[in-house]
């Protein structure tokens, strides 16, 4: 019995000194330490116990998808218009291909700034999990022997 809770002390003293590192990659995606793509809802699982940088992280990913829906819809505003200005006797460009171009120009600096928002926040949790695992730090492990029986002495 009192191994199997010596054995069960040692892996959470080994659990608590494991720190998952988070990198950043371009186009949003997160990677943890394993260098495994994580889906937004697990980083947003790891960063729920801070509001801050889940905040930060919630935004970046928000004006991913703005971005994407003005370049995307923009681009399909021209290429609708130039597929009517195609098939039909109509003069083009017409207001939808100037719709289309202004919604990509504006989808630019949109999608510049999502970017920043998912390294930020990806970095500030990077140093506050180093911060972490510097006050869990393990001075000695000895195991102590008496005669009452055998136990384990953990020096933070």
């Amino acid at each position: 019995m009192k191994t199997k809770i010596i054995i069960v002390l040692l892996l959470l003293v080994s659990a608590m000194g494991f720190s998952q590192q988070l990198t950043y990659k371009s186009g949003g995606r997160v990677y943890n330490s394993q260098n495994q793509k994580m889906s937004p809802d697990d980083v947003r699982a790891l960063l729920i116990t801070k509001p801050g940088m889940l905040n930060f992280y919630n935004e970046g990913r928000t004006k991913k998808t703005v971005g994407n829906v003005f370049l995307i819809g923009g681009s399909a505003f021209i290429v609708a218009d130039l597929l009517n200005g195609l098939t039909r006797d109509v003069e083009y460009p017409t207001a939808l291909t100037y719709i289309g171009a202004a919604a990509i120009i504006v989808s630019i600096p949109v999608k510049i700034g999502y970017s920043k928002k998912i390294k930020t926040a990806v970095n500030d949790y990077n140093k506050e999990i180093a911060q972490v695992d510097k006050k869990f730090e393990i001075e000695s492990i000895s195991i102590c022997a008496n005669g009452n029986g055998i136990g384990v002495k953990i020096g933070f």
